[in-house]
């Protein structure tokens, strides 16, 4: 059993060889995602986490044999689930671009641990796919766009992990909201997410 395991391990150090660049190098990776998202605070008592979708690019320039420093722009949704004014279980898809600045530090070969600071602008906000709500009744009536729930713009902490196969990069990073995203109410997004790269 000891010489299957020692020959599976052989066969996975082979294919990860030349997993990261050299020193000076610089690098860009595309990729696309998933992410899952919960609302912190108050205003997460009643909100569900939900499932929304990433993409960008991230440009890296290696600092040394072990160290990258990373600049990305993404596409990414925060989104939950929760009720609206009509309708209970809908989906709030809220989508942000995404500028996480970070550190990787390479720990063995194709393995990199990150962290850094992430700044989120907001893009689009909707409510079982509506942008806007619309209500009229006896001559009373109610006109808002969802975007005005949401601060235009909030700081997150990201910290995970990637792992590189000839230039495929796997990548789990927990983005730690900081500060409220709400007008109102108070909130923050905590966000898990997965994506899969190519880097050049």
């Amino acid at each position: 059993m000891k010489k299957i395991y020692a020959f599976i391990a052989a066969i996975f150090m082979a294919i990860s060889v030349s997993a990261q660049s050299e020193s000076g190098s610089v690098t860009l990776q595309p990729n696309v995602g998933i992410t899952y998202t919960s609302l912190t605070g108050s205003a997460g008592e009643d909100i569900d986490a939900a499932i929304g979708l990433t993409a960008g690019v991230e440009a890296m320039y290696m600092c040394s044999d072990q160290v990258g420093l990373a600049l990305g722009v993404n596409y990414t949704g925060y989104n939950v689930k929760g009720s609206s004014a009509l309708k209970d279980d809908v989906i709030h898809s809220n989508y942000y671009f995404n500028i996480p600045l970070l550190v990787n530090y390479y720990v063995s070969e194709g393995l990199a641990l990150k962290t850094g600071i992430a700044l989120n602008f907001l893009s689009t906000s909707k409510v079982d796919g509506e942008s806007e709500f619309k209500w009229s009744m006896m001559g009373y009536s109610v006109e808002y766009t969802y975007k005005d729930n949401y601060k235009s713009n909030f700081f997150s902490f990201p910290i995970g992990a990637s792992y590189e196969i000839n230039n495929i990069v796997l990548d789990a990073r927990y983005n730690f909201g900081l500060g409220n995203v709400l007008t109102e109410a108070n909130g923050s997004f905590n966000t898990l997410t997965f994506t899969v790269g190519y880097k050049f």
